[in-house]
C-alpha cells in the first residue's frame, strides 16, 4: 500500500510536467486506487491510468478537471500513472492511495 502525490501537492504543481509512476504488486494480485483529492487544469492537464507498465498498456481511465474520480482496480499486478501538465496554469494536484489484494 502507499500514496501517490502530484509534485508539490497540495500547493499546486508546476508547468510543463511529464511524470510517470509505476506501481507493482505481487504477481497474481490486483491494485486498487482511491482518489482522495483531484484538481487539475481542465482540458489541458491530464492523469492517465494504464493497466500494465508499458506506454502502450490499455488505458483504465484518463482524468482532468476537479471532479474526483471513482475507485479504479487493475486487471494485472502493475499500474502505470502518467501525469502531463501544459505550459500554463495549474491546479492543486492529486492525492491517490493504493493497496493490493
Amino acid at each position: 500500500m502507499g500514496t501517490v502525490l502530484s509534485p508539490d501537492y497540495p500547493e499546486g504543481y508546476g508547468n510543463n510536467l511529464n511524470c510517470i509512476w509505476t506501481i507493482i504488486s505481487d504477481p497474481g494480485s490486483r491494485i486498487h486506487l482511491s482518489f482522495n483529492d483531484f484538481d487539475l487544469e481542465s482540458q489541458f492537464d491530464f492523469l492517465a491510468v494504464k493497466d500494465g507498465d508499458s506506454p502502450d498498456s490499455p488505458i483504465l481511465g484518463t482524468f482532468t478537471g476537479a471532479e474526483v474520480p471513482s475507485h479504479l482496480t487493475s486487471n494485472s499486478h502493475i499500474l502505470r500513472l502518467e501525469f502531463q501538465a501544459d505550459h500554463s496554469m495549474s491546479g492543486r494536484g492529486f492525492n491517490i492511495t493504493y493497496n493490493s489484494e
